[in-house]
């Protein structure tokens, strides 16, 4: 007995799996030779938490060769293979007491594999050919014959397969523009080819009224078959490892139903009244909420820029700056909570985090000098919310909850900002708070948001400009990505002028029409409006543009009470 409990254990270490004390098995998604700093962590986290790959007690082994056996059941996983009935071909060196067996059978007889004699061969090593093979079998990927590797010409029987895998971008082959076909694969590699493949939808729909109109392999595709129709969606489809919402993300954790982000730093202009945010508290001075919550941002500082900026060199006392600026009678929150007050109702709040500067040395508020690093940069983050929360405190605004914090900048620019953040968030959930930012439609690493602890990232389409003629495209390529990574969306306007409101108008148009298509209101959004479009919409109400920009922007309104349970 004693020896069949060891040979369990063992092979519980090896595949990944360790007992508890109840007897249960508790799955390790994280090893220590792939640590979050590694260019591949995502990937094999993602991967692991799916349990498509198992590690090797607590570690993951990157550079192992991956057997053939191997990957047949990692394909197998990944694309939860049934048994196959009746198999036409069953390799002379597999039986079915085999470690992968099934998966091995159904990979071969679908023609992922090569047999050699008819063998399987299944501790060789898995070649990059082979590879390219099981992989464009397994997604039926088809190439279009235009891969030029110098080292696999097109009479390779496995050109075809290198062919489809480039043509679908799941790989780029090597700077000298080889391929290297007969390169053994190790584990890590297999695993990133893998992920790649899961990382965005295999198939996209495109639906009207309900109706599947087409359904095809590539986002742009149906992105352009969209746009012919009049009130088309276009939507992923979910398969055995992603399971995809067909509506933006709710991101119930944020409280927020419609945010609206008011900008008060040294690119402010306004002077707010409780007057200025009536018509953002309701819906036409009626009793519907407009904006729920409030997200006050302070693009710069005087002399400086406080996003990811090379104009941004901002120390303790630009922080500070900025934070008497916010808390000042004369300030925003004084009269939001005022105007809040009037209209009995409450609004949320969230703060923004100003980035902090990559480069030059932090002076602190006692005028002493600190190194730029990792950890003062969170410690410059940590003072500053410290601060906030105590002068919130103090003044105990009426009207107003602080629910959390924006994190300033729109993209995951830097190596470091990835660990950063994550940092910051851990601090905000011990306070009880979300943290949330505002991608913009080309950031990096947007599909990771969830990943860094945000509890909520709203994605800008960049699709308002009335230099652009692509609009439609961008809106639909927008709320697609919501779909993907569960996103809410940021609705956008500029803050246009009397003689630019009528060309802005019929791009508000589609930004408002593309919300409504794709159920966004209800889910929970976010509104960028220069330094205060409202504002203007509605002072200069009796112009017909501006008039209408606001009954548009007022069809996203709710009659529900704005504070959102958790």
């Amino acid at each position: 007995m004693k020896k069949v409990t060891i040979i369990i254990l063992s092979f519980a270490i090896l595949f990944g799996y360790i007992p508890n004390k109840a007897g249960a098995t508790k799955l390790i998604t994280t090893f220590s030779d792939v640590p979050q700093s590694h260019w591949a962590y995502h990937d094999i986290k993602f991967l692991t938490e799916k349990e498509v790959i198992l590690g090797f007690g607590g570690k993951f082994l990157p550079n192992k060769t991956i057997t053939r056996l191997d990957a047949a059941v990692m394909m197998g996983r990944a694309m939860k293979l049934p048994v196959l009935e009746n198999p036409v071909l069953i390799p002379t060196d597999m039986n079915p007491s085999t470690r992968g067996y099934q998966e091995v059978i159904y990979a071969v007889n679908k023609g992922m594999f090569t047999l050699n004699a008819k063998k399987f061969q299944p501790n060789e090593p898995l070649t990059r050919k082979e590879m390219a093979k099981v992989l464009a079998v397994g997604f039926a990927y088809e190439g279009k014959n235009q891969s030029s590797f110098t080292d696999v010409k097109k009479t390779d029987p496995f050109y075809k397969y290198v062919d489809a895998i480039a043509v679908n971008n799941i790989t780029t082959g090597y700077g000298d523009g080889t391929f290297r076909p007969d390169l053994s694969v190790n584990r890590l590699q297999f695993s990133v080819f893998l992920s790649r493949i899961y990382s965005k939808p295999l198939k996209y729909t495109v639906k009207q009224d309900g109706e599947i109109l087409h359904t095809v392999r590539n986002a742009e595709e149906a992105i352009n078959l969209a746009i012919n129709y009049p009130k088309a969606t276009v939507h992923p489809v979910s398969n055995t490892l992603v399971t995809y919402s067909e509506e933006p993300g709710k991101l119930e954790k944020t409280g927020i139903q419609n945010g609206a982000l008011i900008y008060n730093g040294a690119e402010n202009t306004n002077i707010f009244t409780p007057e200025y945010f009536k018509s953002y508290l309701t819906s036409d001075g009626g009793t519907d909420t407009l904006f729920d919550t409030f997200i006050i941002l302070g693009r710069s500082y005087p002399g400086g820029e406080f996003g990811y900026h090379a104009k941004n060199d901002s120390n303790y006392m630009d922080w500070w700056w900025y934070m008497n600026h916010t808390f000042a009678d004369e300030g925003v929150l004084n009269n939001l909570n005022e105007s809040a007050k009037n209209v009995n109702k409450t609004a949320n709040v969230y703060i923004s985090i100003p980035y902090p500067k990559m480069t030059g040395d932090f002076i602190g508020v006692d005028g002493k000098v600190y190194p730029n690093n990792m950890d003062e940069r969170q410690k410059l983050a940590s003072w500053y919310m410290d601060q906030v929360e105590t002068l919130w405190r103090l003044i105990e605004f009426s009207n107003l909850e602080l629910k959390g914090y924006y994190w300033m900048s729109e993209t995951m620019g830097h190596p470091q900002d990835e660990i950063l953040v994550t940092k910051i968030s851990e601090e905000i959930h011990k306070k009880g708070m979300s943290f949330i930012y505002s991608p913009h439609a080309t950031s990096s690493n947007f599909d990771r948001w969830k990943n860094y602890g945000f509890d909520g990232a709203y994605l800008q389409p960049n699709a308002f400009r009335l230099k652009l003629t692509d609009t439609p495209a961008r809106l639909h390529r927008a709320f697609l990505n919501a779909q993907i990574y569960g996103s809410g969306i940021n609705i956008e306007i500029d803050q246009y002028g009397p003689h630019q409101i009528d060309a802005g108008i019929e791009n508000f148009k589609q930004y408002i029409e593309m919300a409504h298509r794709y159920n966004l209101p209800g889910q929970s959004l976010i509104f960028y409006q220069g330094i205060g479009m409202v504002d203007r919409m509605v002072k200069y109400s009796d112009q017909p543009s501006y008039y209408q920009a606001y009954q548009l922007l007022s069809s996203l309104a709710y009659k529900n009470q704005p504070n959102v349970e958790q």
